[in-house]
């Protein structure tokens, strides 16, 4: 059985982190483009270094380039199947696998809701 998020994902897929950012800035470095974001929500990460607070989404300029969804300065986004950056780049990195859309203030609590089942094993593990 699986759980049908309304993102386009579904429930049983392993995600390292699904996070919400407030993006704040861009810069290009060699053929990544670094932004500088502010973690507003951590709903779900594996990996317990990424906190709430500033720090750097890299993403590849070729992963960019498809523009879907053209990520823009002073707006929110889910961040979905961040994987785990090499040490000359800090900080979180989406790739082609990973998800990025415009946040909806209605998907607060489904995420939420969705949260507190996984903290009590209701949620598939694989």
């Amino acid at each position: 059985m699986r759980v049908k998020l309304g993102f386009g994902l579904e429930a049983g897929r392993i995600l390292m982190a699904v996070v919400q950012v407030n993006v704040l800035d861009m810069e290009t470095v060699a053929n990544w483009a670094k932004f500088t974001v502010n973690i507003l929500s951590v709903y779900k990460c594996r990996d317990e270094r990424v906190k709430r607070g500033d720090n750097f989404l890299w993403i590849h300029m070729k992963d960019l380039a498809c523009k879907c969804p053209k990520i823009q300065i002073s707006r929110k986004y889910l961040v979905m199947g961040i994987s785990e950056n090499p040490a000359e780049r800090p900080g979180l990195m989406a790739d082609k696998n990973s998800l990025v859309i415009q946040w909806r203030d209605a998907w607060t609590r489904r995420l939420r809701k969705l949260q507190r089942r996984e903290k009590k094993g209701k949620c598939l593990k694989p």
